[in-house]
Order: structure tokens, then sequence, then C-alpha cells
């Protein structure tokens, strides 16, 4: 697999608001009780969670080099 070198600190805060929105999602899933909601909170941290492992990947690839 290969890094994706350009990721820069655009996707990290990127990443965590999509983590931020899916944690949000999961507490007016708890309050509300709809059935919507789960979807965004699956498909936030997903998202949310790919953004931040590229920054990541990014930035431990570069320290050790």
């Amino acid at each position: 697999m290969k890094i994706h070198s350009q990721a820069t600190k655009g996707h990290l805060m990127v990443g965590i608001t999509l983590i931020l929105l899916s944690l949000s999602s999961l507490i007016a899933t708890l309050i509300l009780d709809t059935n919507i909601l789960p979807f965004l909170v699956f498909f936030f941290g997903v998202w949310g969670g790919i953004e931040t492992g590229r920054y990541l990947e990014s930035w431990m690839s570069k320290r050790n080099v």
C-alpha cells in the first residue's frame, strides 16, 4: 500500500471534525432515538478515521526517514 505523501494538516483537521460529527450523531441517536443517525455515526466515523489515519501515516513516514 502506498502512503499518501501529500497529506497535510488539513487532512487532520477534517478528520477530527468528522470524528466530532460522528460523536455528536451518537449522542443525538441516544437522545432522539431515530433510525438515520446510526448510519451517520458509522459514515462520519469511518471517513474521519481514514482522513486522520492518512495524515498520521504520512507524518510517521516523514519522521522515520
